[in-house]
Order: C-alpha cells, then structure tokens, then sequence
C-alpha cells in the first residue's frame, strides 16, 4: 500500500510538473520549419507594404491618412486572427495634410522648380506671385535691419550650400569586416541612448527661441511666403515640418527646395538679378482631434498575467513620398512576424505583441506614450513653459522613475526601423548578459543572417522609449542600402526601393527571435534601472560640455587651425 501511495504521490508531482516542461526553452523543430514555410512560401509582407505606401500613402501623424493607417492596421490584424487588436490615444497636437503644390520660376526666364510644402505650415488662397529674397539672420537683433522691407516677399531662409563630387555609393550592404568591427565595444561611447549633453540641450534651446522668433518676424512683416533648402543634393527633396503643437504652426506657406533650384536662386540674387515666382499650396489643418493613436494586437500567453515579448515599427511618416523605407518597411516586416505566429498556431507561454506607433518622427512621441501609460512615468518639467518645449529640449528627463505594474512583465521589446534591409544582427545597447540568449536564437538562422551581437546602443528611435525607463529595448543591425544615401525623409521614399527577399528574410529573423523569447524559461536580463546623476557626476558633466564649448570657440577663432604648408 505504501508503495502506491508513494507511486501516487509522485504521479501527481509530475502532473504539476507537466506544464513547465511544456514549456521548456527548446524551441520545437517542427515550429522553427513552420515558420520558415509561411515566411518564404506564403509571404504577405511585400502585399502589406503596398498597401501602406501606394494606397494609403504618407502617413503624417495626425493627418487622415494616418487615421486611415491605423483603422487599416487594425483591421488586417483583426482579420489573420491577433486578439485585443485596437488603438491606444494619446494627446499630439493639431493634424496637417496637403493636396498639391507647385512652384515655377516666372523670371528673369521661366522654368519649374522642385519643391515640397513644409508640414504643418498654412497652404494659399490660390497662386502667389512674389520677388524673392534673401534673410542673412542668425540672431533676433539681425532680423530688425529688415524692418519694413519683406512686405509680400517671398524669404528664403537657409545659407546656399556648395555642391561636391559625389563619393557615396548608392546602396551598400556591409562587408564581413564591417561586421566584425561592429562585435568590439566602444568604450568612449555610452553604451546606451543617453539624455543630450547640456552643452547640446542649450545649443538647441537657442535655435529653438530663434525659430521661434523669426517666424514671428515673417508674420508681422506680412511676408508672402519662405523657402528653405535640402539638406541632400542631386535633386533629393528631404523634407519634414515645423511645429505641429495648436497655435504654434508656421505662420505663412513654406517650400523645401531641392539644393539644386535653391542655389540657383542665390546665384541669380548674388548677380544683382531679382528672381520672381509663383507658387501655389493647396494645404489642411486638422484640429478636430488633437490626439493621435497607436495601433495594438496581440498572441495571448499562458496564465492569468502572462510576461510579454513585444514587437514595434513606427507607422508614420513624412509626407514628402509615401514612407516606403521610413518606415512602411518595419510595419510590413513586423506585421508579418507577427502573422506567421499565429498562422504557425503558435501558443506561447508569454503573450507576443505588436506596437505599430505614431509620431516617431516628432520625438518617438508614440512609444513613449505607451511606455508612460503601460510601463513608467517619469515626472514633467516643473516650469509650464518648459514643458511645452519638446522631450529633447527639457533641462532633465525627469527624476525618479516610477515603475507601473507593467513594468516587471515585459521580457523584451524588438524594433525595426532602419529601412528595409535584412537583417545581420542586434545591438544590446549595452545589456551584455543578453548576449547569451541572442547567440543562441541566432544560431538557428546561421544559414540567414550572422547573427552579429554588438553591445554597443544603436540609433534613436522607438526602442530608446523602452531603454530609458529600464526596459530591454533592441533594434536590429540591417543592411543600409540606399537608406541613408537617398530615401531617409526624401521625396523618392516609396515602395519601389524595398528589396522582397531582404523583406521575407527580416520577418522570418524577427519571428523566430519572438517565438524563443516567448518559450523561453526566464525573461530577458535587464540592465541596472537608470539612476539621477549624482553632484559630483553632474559638475564632472558640465565641465566635459564647457571643455567641448571651449575647444568649438578656439576652432572658430582659428586657435587650431593647421598652419599653411
């Protein structure tokens, strides 16, 4: 009797046991194969992309195509089967679209210009004839000596710039020795996304107040119209926006040109000639909702309060072309892992969601505001005045950190976005103990991507939301292509520059790194919570920024400069 009774106790030990061992960290083969099947033989993600750029389009923040985006997203995610899929609000500030745009040339001969309508700046009432000058201010004293002289005048706003012979090359994959460099930690850099220098928070606090006042000059002085340049040459318009908060939009229609027709214009001004044009902008603002959504859909873990493995792209885009790369890529790669794990029929232990997010492009407002409602909150700055200025322009982040409930469930957060390169590995932003398990997760696609573990922190976008607040947040090392050459914030930025086998081969990656991190026994290690700097860190800080500032004023004084030879 005692033996059964022991034989007893010991199966019923095993049956409580059994769930665990369900569970247990080995990814399952047959899984593994699933997913590459629907990843290369039943793909969705180049369909998906296409649909974001060619017909929904650029998906400024807060402008209709976003909100159609984001009803869309929701809806296709609803219809592959995701649960809990909808969209989170958070408050943003005005929406702004644009219909059309021209610009010509009227004289001293007549030709088309290229040029791009600013965002969230006002459009015309019909065609404007206008002279055009030139504004050479960089101080709120310089702008008075045009007192009384812009009256209808169309201002050009930026210095021309000397074109170079062009030395990039279009698209680039990296080398193996690229990627073997990528392996070694740079101990001079921080190794993860830190808050700016304070030398740098004033630097754009300055170039803030300026802006801030020069648009007020340009409105009391009734201007017609301003121009800006591209910050690219060869005829790339990158162009992006001005202040989206209600009440502080650029108070008269403003054009981006490529270097090109902007340099033409200053030449024809330096040879005493006196350019006039027209333009026309046919240019909306949105004010009947100020806030904004990111959209939500999930695979449910196990349990009552599973952990969460969480995936992300940022849905915006400018308006300049339709976001293919920046980032309709990351959406479609994202998306699409997430769809081959619910296709697979996955049932994970954690549950694996997706955050498609707005407003990345004015400051990552979107993973922020799902990092403060869901994870910490981090205090706002005391001076009202301050906290109307953007995150980047604070004096602090703000201190303590306080950690929700939500906090202590999240394993990791994986992001894309940078552009639609495949992917040849991760970067910890300096959380080494993950190192073990990316090396392991890799492993099983050596056969698709090297798997390059860097230490180092990479980029700012929507993974640093999560870094800040002690969060294990990611984003993937791709190859560059084109990205950062001629579709980054360009009016080329379509469907057609995303390679299909480079698309398939992120989302199979991305979907078998989230399938391990959903079955494996433990969460991902966390780095140390950020902590306030202490005095001492603070003044050792300031005297690095007043060293930088010393060694920028004695360049500009020629203090430093090589002698001539």
């Amino acid at each position: 009797m005692r033996s059964l009774a022991h034989l007893s106790r010991a199966l019923a030990a095993a049956s409580l046991l059994l769930p665990s061992l369900l569970w247990a960290a080995k990814p399952d083969p047959e899984v593994l194969n699933a997913i590459r099947d629907q990843g290369f033989n039943h793909s969705q993600v180049m369909q998906t992309l296409q649909h974001l750029t060619d017909r929904i389009g650029p998906r400024l923040t807060n402008s209709p195509q976003m909100r159609e985006a984001n009803r869309w997203t929701m809806e296709q995610l609803k219809a592959w089967g995701l649960a809990n899929a909808h969209l989170e609000p958070f408050e943003f500030g005005r929406g702004w679209s644009y219909d059309r745009a021209s610009i010509d040339l009227l004289s001293p001969r007549r030709t088309s210009l290229m040029g791009i309508p600013l965002a969230w700046t006002p459009g015309t009432a019909g065609p404007v004839q206008a002279e055009v000058v030139y504004l050479d201010a960089v101080t709120e004293a310089e702008l008075q000596k045009y007192h009384g002289k812009l009256a209808g005048k169309v201002v050009m706003l930026n210095e021309p710039t000397d074109t170079e012979e062009p030395h990039r090359e279009i698209s680039k994959r990296y080398s193996a020795a690229e990627l073997a460099e990528m392996k070694n930690f740079d101990l001079k850099a921080p190794a993860s996304e830190a808050p700016p220098a304070e030398d740098a928070v004033a630097q754009r606090r300055k170039a803030y107040r300026f802006n801030e006042a020069r648009a007020a000059f340009l409105k009391a002085e009734k201007v017609s119209g301003a121009l800006f340049r591209s910050s690219w040459d060869g005829g790339l318009i990158r162009v992006m926006g001005q202040n989206h908060r209600v009440g502080k939009t650029f108070p008269v229609p403003a054009l981006m040109l490529s270097v090109e027709y902007y340099n033409l214009l200053a030449r024809m001004l330096d040879s005493g000639e006196t350019p006039r044009i027209a333009f026309d902008v046919a240019a909306r603002f949105h004010d009947e909702d100020v806030n904004a959504n990111n959209t939500l859909a999930e695979i449910p873990g196990s349990g009552a309060k599973p952990e969460v493995v969480m995936l992300g792209a940022h849905l915006d885009s400018w308006h300049g072309a339709t976001g293919g790369v920046d980032n309709a890529a990351g959406v479609a790669i994202t998306m699409e892992a997430i769809r081959i794990l619910k296709a697979v029929n996955l049932q994970p232990r954690r549950t694996i969601r997706l955050g498609l997010w707005t407003g990345e492009e004015q400051g990552l407002l979107g993973s922020a505001a799902c990092v403060e409602r869901h994870f910490a909150t981090r205090p706002k700055p005391a001076d009202p005045a301050e906290r109307q200025l953007s995150r980047w322009l604070w004096s602090s982040p703000g201190w303590p950190i306080t950690r929700l409930p939500e906090h202590e469930l999240l394993s990791v957060y994986f992001n894309v976005d940078n552009g639609s390169g495949r992917i040849r590995g991760i970067a910890t932003q300096g959380n080494a103990a993950a190192r073990a398990s990316f090396a392991d997760w890799f492993g099983q696609v050596a056969d698709l991507s090297e798997g390059i573990i860097s230490n180092n922190a990479k980029g700012s976008t929507d993974h640093v939301s999560f870094d800040l607040v002690g969060l294990p947040g990611f984003q993937f090392i791709q190859d560059p292509l084109d990205y950062g050459t001629r579709l980054h914030h360009t009016h080329v930025d379509s469907f057609d520059h995303a390679l299909p086998e480079d698309m398939k081969q992120a989302a199979v990656v991305l979907a078998t790194l989230a399938y391990n991190a959903a079955i494996a026994d433990t969460r991902l290690p966390r780095k140390p919570m950020p902590a306030e700097p202490s005095a001492e860190e603070q003044a050792q800080a300031r005297q690095q920024a007043d060293k930088r500032q010393r060694i920028k004023d004695r360049k500009a004084l020629g203090e430093l400069s090589t002698p001539p030879r």
